[in-house]
């Protein structure tokens, strides 16, 4: 038997069922779309009401405050970098007020990051092996958030190094400065060093260092040691006796040069002294402090001196009477013109181009006992300088300039005649000057008993006229030009150089120059000009 299903499966078939949902779309996180937006914003809340929380915590607490160097630390450099840094603005004004430093430095604050970042610069260098204390008092921000005191600590390392140098009577050496030849010179370091391995070297010759029984100090002796550049050098590697190690390398750029050492008073324009040179007028008194001394001749093979100083010694002279030729010199070097007196063709010279001039007057010049007329007239530095401020106090300032000079293609020259003056010169390397003799008679200086020393000798040679007018002693008075120009014998350190001399502008100084046309300045010290034919 079987079943009729056509109409069962036409029922089926007829039978209304339910459409199907269409599929629900999620998001990346797994989501539904709708709901999955709804989590984000909730989220959102959530995370802004806890980060608002959360800043509103931190606004309640101090601004922090924190420095480069930790509390503690060892072997802190001297020249560190001192640096606070703050996570709030802080004003440069309050943290001056609050900041202190013990031992106590003084420095200043300068921003290194606007108003967060400010770094401490003390005006000196920190103390070697020295434990500081730093400390902030309390104080608010620029916002009125409280910033904590605090205070660090720390400890300086030492860097091995020479502290200081000196001369005779502890008198400081630096770059530049100038050192009497056999001065002996000290060393003195910041700290106990080992001596064995501190090595210091004058070129390529090793020094010997004679050291205190400390170790923090050593003499070097510069005895034997020529006149000229002294530059001393210390290498790197010297130890202390921690074991800390001298970082670089140390210079020290000197010279060594003779310096009159006698007590001078300063003179606000030149003073040029008229000073006899006969046998009975040497030793003279004085001389050593001039800064130039010219020679030439005066009348019957003897020679005058006009002697120019800057800085007048406490005395000076024999003092006699000028010639045409210090009439000159007075326009050129700008100063007064000191003598006992003026032949009548000097005067008249005097007249047609006057030059300042002083004579022998009471009360500012006198006659000297252990001296014969008339080369006994004598004056003092002191009586000098009254002379200009009393009698002649509306001249201009004026000074002759000195420098060290550095001339190039010398030749040696060790002994220099100078046969029209009766002259000889010898050089002394070790002083670095040269000693004159004249007539056999070696020069010193009537006070102190020492050899007159000369820095720099100037042969000058010029026309030399000889006028046919009397001394009023039998002899033809000497004209010599020191309005034009001429050559020039320069001797130096030892050495000869070929030169020339200017003096057309006759109310400026006369200028030398070198071979080569460079100018030659003059150096510190006592130079002498012979003026010759």
């Amino acid at each position: 038997m079987s079943l009729d299903t056509s109409q069962h499966q036409e029922e089926i078939a007829h039978t209304a069922w339910p459409a199907p949902r269409p599929p629900i779309q999620k998001n990346r996180f797994g989501l539904p779309m709708r709901r999955g937006w709804i989590a984000v914003a909730v989220l959102v809340a959530l995370l802004f009401t806890s980060a608002g929380g959360y800043l509103a915590y931190l606004n309640t607490l101090p601004t922090a405050v924190a420095l480069s160097v930790a509390s503690g630390q060892k072997e802190v450099p001297t020249e560190t970098r001192l640096v606070f840094s703050f996570n709030r603005s802080v004003a440069l004004d309050s943290l001056q007020k609050s900041f202190s430093i013990e031992p106590a430095t003084n420095g200043a604050f300068v921003s290194v990051s606007g108003q967060d970042r400010y770094q401490f610069v003390p005006a000196q260098p920190l103390l070697d092996l020295t434990s500081y204390t730093l400390a902030l008092r309390s104080f608010t921000d620029t916002s009125r958030h409280q910033v904590k005191a605090a205070h660090w600590t720390f400890t300086t390392t030492i860097v091995p190094r020479i502290a200081s140098v000196t001369g005779a009577g502890g008198a400081p050496i630096t770059d530049g400065s100038e050192v009497l030849p056999g001065t002996t010179i000290t060393l003195a370091f910041n700290d106990v060093m080992v001596p064995t391995t501190v090595k210091m070297t004058l070129g390529a010759k090793a020094l010997t260092l004679n050291w205190a029984k400390d170790s923090r100090s050593a003499t070097v002796s510069t005895q034997g040691i020529p006149s000229g550049p002294f530059v001393v050098k210390l290498g790197s590697g010297a130890t202390d006796s921690t074991g800390h190690t001298v970082k670089a390398s140390w210079t020290l750029v000197t010279g060594l040069y003779y310096r009159d050492q006698e007590h001078t008073t300063p003179l606000k324009y030149p003073a040029l002294i008229q000073i006899p040179n006969d046998a009975d007028a040497v030793d003279q008194n004085g001389l050593q402090a001039a800064d130039m001394v010219y020679e030439y001749l005066a009348e019957g093979g003897i020679t005058r001196l006009t002697a120019i100083y800057g800085n007048a010694p406490d005395l000076i002279g024999p003092m006699r009477s000028s010639r045409l030729v210090s009439l000159k010199l007075g326009r050129h070097y700008k100063g007064v013109l000191f003598q006992s007196g003026e032949s009548s063709v000097t005067q008249a010279a005097a007249g047609s181009d006057p030059v300042p001039q002083f004579f022998d007057t009471v009360g500012y010049t006198f006659r000297s006992n252990s001296r014969y007329a008339p080369d006994n007239l004598m004056i003092t530095g002191d009586g000098v300088n009254r002379v200009e401020t009393q009698l002649f106090p509306n001249l201009p300032a004026f000074s002759m300039s000195k420098a060290r000079p550095s001339p190039a293609g010398g030749m040696p020259a060790t002994s220099v005649i100078v046969s029209e003056h009766s002259s000889s010169y010898t050089y002394d390397p070790l002083m670095g000057t040269y000693q004159k003799t004249e007539n056999g008679h070696a020069y010193r200086d009537a006070k102190s008993r020492q050899p007159l020393r000369i820095e720099m000798l100037i042969v000058m040679h010029t026309q030399v006229t000889e006028l046919n007018v009397s001394d009023g002693h039998g002899s033809l008075i000497h004209d010599f030009n020191l309005e034009s120009t001429g050559s020039a014998d320069i001797y130096y350190k030892g050495q000869h150089y070929a030169g020339a001399w200017s003096g057309a502008d006759s109310h400026s100084p006369i200028t030398f120059t070198t071979a080569d046309g460079q100018a030659l300045s003059l150096p510190p010290g006592l130079v002498w000009v012979d003026v010759t034919a």
